[in-house]
């Protein structure tokens, strides 16, 4: 008997993925994933046997896919300063794009989903150990203060991690006017790129020396 197309599971993968952007991990039923990627339901257990190993599939792959694309946007940048900006951008644009899937992580972990914070465990150190580099390389340089680099990192979430999960928090619930803002003033200016590179540098002017 052939096999199935390997086609199948590229299929579910990408459909789940879209599922738990719109939706959240909540989404990510059989059901639910087969009927987005029209695929027979058995074709899921053909190929991950079930969802827990799906949902470690397509985060792996996922995570694969930006940590590519993060070595990239960092190329081969030495100054540790330029470096830091650069991973700062592509993080912070990265998690804009993805920014339901970000909500989904952050709502899933909150709530002690042990399979998620395995998942944030395994994988998200990778990208963090290299922003952390360039912060001790720059600091050790005398380009940046001397600042505890824990308090760094909770201030580098507050630049390109938690505007866009708030964004897409207060979207879910339908607020019309955040803060007071009309919807189209608040989001370009928390989500446009002008929004955001004004923030990174306001964090790297904070954080040099001389500043």
């Amino acid at each position: 008997m052939p096999r199935p197309s390997r086609a199948l599971d590229q299929r579910l993968l990408t459909a789940a993925r879209q599922l738990v952007e719109a939706k959240g991990f909540s989404a990510l039923t059989v059901r639910a994933v087969s009927a987005r990627a029209r695929v027979n339901p058995g074709m899921f257990h053909y190929h991950f046997k079930n969802r827990r190993v799906f949902k470690q599939r397509m985060f792996a792959l996922f995570y694969e896919d930006f940590f590519r694309d993060f070595l990239g946007a960092l190329g081969d940048e030495r100054d540790p300063v330029l470096r830091l900006r650069r991973a700062l951008t592509f993080l912070g644009t990265f998690i804009r794009d993805h920014r339901g899937l970000g909500l989904a992580l952050v709502q899933d972990a909150l709530a002690g989903d042990a399979d998620t914070l395995a998942l944030i465990r395994t994988h998200f150190l990778r990208h963090g150990r290299l922003i952390l580099e360039a912060l001790a390389e720059g600091q050790a340089a005398g380009r940046l203060r001397p600042t505890p680099l824990p308090n760094v990192i909770v201030s580098v979430l507050g630049t390109v991690g938690l505007p866009f999960i708030l964004l897409e928090a207060l979207r879910r619930a339908g607020t019309r006017e955040p803060f007071g803002f009309s919807w189209n003033v608040f989001e370009e200016a928390v989500a446009g790129d002008a929004g955001l590179a004004e923030r990174i540098q306001l964090l790297i002017r904070g954080l040099s020396r001389g500043a």
